[in-house]
């Protein structure tokens, strides 16, 4: 593989606070490795190109700045390509005709993605790493291709929300590199972004006027909710929790048609009530909520519906950590309790011995983890059930079970099945609040709604077990007063915009994590793994949400 270079620094923009641009350089080519970039880059065929909204806030708030630059650049062989915040190409502009053939055979065209994990180090796939404008000359291009061309690219930063929305480049051939660049890409940028807030208040403007219409009446709960605004009436505020906001946020966010739609939602105060939510029209990333009146009384959320005590065998199935023994105990918490592993650390007959004197008597009983029965053991309880022995069981997913257990599960009709941590988002706030109680009952902290948002959209492999935890973490350094995204462990502090995906979506998503996890990240050998190309699966990828 090509070495990085090591020319001099050319003309050009800021980088990171204490990272100079020789060293970001150097960073991107070793992200552009890992990531299995190719140094001849994608073919033609491999580029995967997706459909471009011109209306989108940001082609609305650039498209007239564009307009003055291309003016300005006419008569040059400079061009101007604007990404979005995923690196996903908007539009491009050139002057000369002649570079439309040699834009298109290195994948730059709209719709198709310039970020650092398909085209390497490139000055629009560094800003999007790092948030700083930059400079990339001639060889210090990955793909060596590009190696013949100078590109400057700067961060265009929403001035409310100060998130990255898209990226400006300029573009040139090495011997028309020219320093001036850099200062007039930032004028334009700021342009844009002076745009974007004026878009900003127009839209606050209309989600204001949204709320207003719906707040008429006094005895309806009306939440409005944008990109950094959260608007509610007295009747919400008595309703909800901040938690309940950060559950909101994501039915805003799988929130795909303009029509109204109806759900119901489970409060953090564990009230049971439907909500109708629906866009504003003309509004960026804004939703209007509406509650119904609760009527009756609060109807609590309970793990099942489970009648205690226990008068017939139970299964309690699910993944490991989904809170399989705290339910068991909630619903049997006089029984005795036997864990199936003891019997493969210890005498295997003298735990069986155990089992059976447990099943002769009447008193109730908990057997857990069947997963790790033995045959013999198995087959005992197979027997005490036919017997009309009354017992609650914990295991694995049934469809996991072999062999004698599962015939035992087979035999128990009644069962609760645990979904894992990751499809119970919209319970997280209350779920992180029972164990932060668990774990420090003197705790007097509060999850600002941010966190839950962090924490729902995380992946949970390992479920409860893991939330613990985090949330162990967070109490070591704070017992008292609100949690924010800074008490989190890094690595849960981003709020990742995930969907909630179908079943068949969460098979392909969870083994295309699984793959990039097995080969530490690196692109080109999980697409290897998985038997598809690395273009397809950076596609993937973007349409699943799963964050390089």
């Amino acid at each position: 593989m090509t070495a990085v270079p090591q020319s001099p620094p050319g003309p050009g923009l800021t980088t990171p606070s204490g990272v100079d641009r020789r060293q970001a350089i150097e960073f991107s080519w070793k992200r552009s490795w890992l990531n299995g970039i190719q140094p001849a880059g994608p073919q033609p065929a491999e580029v995967t190109v997706e459909q471009v909204d011109p209306s989108n806030h940001l082609m609305r708030a650039a498209g007239p700045v564009l307009d003055m630059l291309t003016s300005k650049l006419s008569g040059t062989r400079y061009s101007l390509l604007l990404a979005d915040r995923d690196g996903r190409i908007q539009c491009r502009w050139f002057d000369d005709p002649r570079l439309e053939t040699v834009l298109d055979s290195l994948g730059i065209r709209p719709g198709a993605s310039a970020s650092e994990d398909v085209l390497g180090t490139s000055a629009i796939g560094i800003v999007l790493e790092t948030r700083r404008g930059i400079a990339v000359h001639g060889e210090e291009h990955f793909i060596e291709p590009f190696q013949a061309f100078s590109c400057y690219a700067h961060p265009i930063i929403h001035p409310v929300s100060k998130r990255l929305v898209g990226v400006l480049d300029i573009s040139g051939t090495t011997r028309d590199a020219n320093p001036l660049l850099a200062p007039f890409l930032v004028r334009a940028v700021e342009d844009i972004e002076f745009r974007l807030l004026d878009q900003a208040r127009a839209s606050e403007r209309l989600l204001l006027a949204a709320f207003q219409a719906e707040s008429r009446y006094r005895d309806r709960a009306v939440v409005a909710l944008g990109d950094d605004v959260v608007l509610t009436n007295r009747a919400a505020g008595d309703l909800l929790a901040p938690a309940d906001f950060a559950a909101l946020r994501l039915l805003a966010n799988d929130l795909d048609s303009a029509e109204e739609q109806r759900t119901r939602l489970t409060l953090a105060s564990g009230t049971d009530i439907e909500v109708c939510l629906a866009p504003v029209q003309g509004a960026r990333a804004a939703t209007l909520f509406r509650f119904a009146r609760p009527h009756g009384p609060v109807r609590r959320r309970t793990a099942s519906s489970r009648p205690e005590p226990v008068d017939r065998p139970l299964l309690i199935e699910g993944a490991t950590g989904t809170g399989r023994s705290t339910e068991a105990r909630r619903i049997a918490p006089d029984a005795v309790f036997l864990h199936c592993g003891e019997g493969s650390l210890r005498d295997e007959a003298e735990w069986t011995a155990r089992l059976r004197d447990q099943l002769s008597g009447s008193g109730a009983l908990c057997v857990e983890h069947i997963e790790l029965l033995s045959d013999a053991a198995a087959c005992a309880l197979v027997d005490a059930i036919a017997n009309g022995r009354s017992m609650v069981l914990t295991s694995s997913p049934v469809d996991e079970l072999t062999g004698p257990r599962a015939a035992l599960a087979a035999m128990v009709v009644d069962r609760i099945s645990l979904p894992p941590l990751r499809d119970r988002c919209r319970e997280i706030g209350t779920l992180a609040m029972s164990i932060i109680r668990e774990v420090d009952p003197a705790a007097d902290v509060r999850l600002i709604p941010r966190v839950v948002e962090a924490l729902a959209s995380h992946s949970w492999p390992g479920n409860f077990h893991e939330l613990r935890a985090v949330l162990t973490h967070v109490l070591r350094n704070r017992t008292a007063g609100d949690v924010t995204l800074r008490d989190l462990p890094e690595e849960y502090r981003t709020v990742r915009r995930v969907r909630l995906l179908a079943g068949r979506e969460r098979a392909e998503r969870e083994a295309i994590v699984e793959a990039l996890r097995a080969h530490d990240g690196n692109k080109a050998r999980a697409a290897g793994e998985l038997g598809i190309s690395r273009t397809t699966l950076y596609a993937r990828m973007r349409a699943l949400k799963i964050m390089p």
